[in-house]
């Protein structure tokens, strides 16, 4: 196997030093190209965050002494999507540096959002959702039942624009990005300023993965022609991959039918909110579904 650590050594600034990046497995260029990412620089920067308890007089800081790149993979000929990497880091608790390393094994992916989408019609005693059917190789099935979703690709975007183009991707619905509402950033403020949060997110596998969730809400007004319309509507971008079926479900029952992390997580985020006065009663806030909005497949 090719060893790929070459003459001078990768350095990147952390903190007030240096931190060496070795690269068996992956060539100097990729390794660069990924040092340079978004998703790297943003896990760095997480890394290098001071978190100070107050009630227990504790300050917590990660001492990072070096970063192996494990694996690189693009999407397309220069996108950076996924880094695998393993950190050596420890714990350092009111400045003295523990002794047992932190586990250090991390798949860097970036953040993500995802829409529940509300459609109150006058045919249907319950809300109904939308959960998108698709095949997702990593949990080895071909019927996945899920929340529209996808990655939130540049973080210059905002995210409920981004939300909004992923339900006209995988959904057909065309939106604008401020009939949503962000759950999430509603929810997490005091969690975020406590530190037990550096992003307004849910963390679906904080042990494995840096991903953070932003989960956005809609409600709307649709005929039953429109509702019957969107049954079984095949979506998606093929040329990615992606061969979705849309399936229209009772928000009632929508838990029985999916163990989607972020379905159970949004609806259990906007009962709450809801119970905080955070967001209205269900269905006041529904708008008509402008028959122009829907995309035809």
């Amino acid at each position: 196997m090719t060893d790929y650590n070459t003459s001078p050594p990768l350095t990147i600034p952390f903190r007030d030093g240096e931190v060496s990046i070795t690269h068996p497995n992956v060539s100097r260029e990729l390794t660069e190209k990924a040092l340079k990412s978004d998703i790297f620089q943003t896990w760095l920067e997480r890394c290098g965050r001071d978190s100070h308890d107050a009630e227990y007089n504790r300050t917590k800081t990660i001492c990072l002494h070096g970063v192996e790149i494990q694996s690189v993979d693009l999407f397309g000929p220069h996108r950076v999507g996924f880094v695998k990497i393993k950190a050596d880091a420890s714990l350092v608790v009111n400045g003295v540096e523990q002794a047992n390393k932190i586990p250090g094994v991390a798949l860097l992916r970036g953040n993500s959002v995802a829409v529940v989408v509300a459609l109150h019609c006058d045919s249907e005693e319950d809300v109904q959702i939308i959960l998108v059917e698709q095949a997702r190789i990593p949990v080895g099935t071909v019927a996945s039942l899920e929340l529209p979703a996808g990655m939130i690709d540049d973080e210059k975007d905002t995210i409920t624009g981004t939300a909004a183009k992923e339900l006209e991707e995988e959904c057909g619905i065309h939106l604008k990005p401020s009939e949503l509402i962000n759950l999430t950033d509603l929810a997490f403020e005091e969690a975020q300023k406590c530190g037990h949060l550096p992003y307004r997110g849910i963390s679906p596998s904080p042990g494995g993965c840096d991903e953070f969730i932003v989960l956005c809400y809609v409600e709307k007004k649709v005929t039953t022609q429109q509702l019957k319309s969107l049954r079984g509507r095949l979506t998606g971008k093929r040329a990615e991959g992606e061969d979705i079926v849309l399936h229209v479900v009772s928000y009632d029952q929508a838990w029985r039918m999916s163990g989607d992390a972020k379905c159970l997580s949004a609806m259990f985020l906007i009962e709450r909110l809801r119970a905080d006065g955070k967001l209205p009663p269900a269905g006041e806030a529904a708008t008509i579904l402008d028959p122009c909005s829907m995309n035809a497949f």
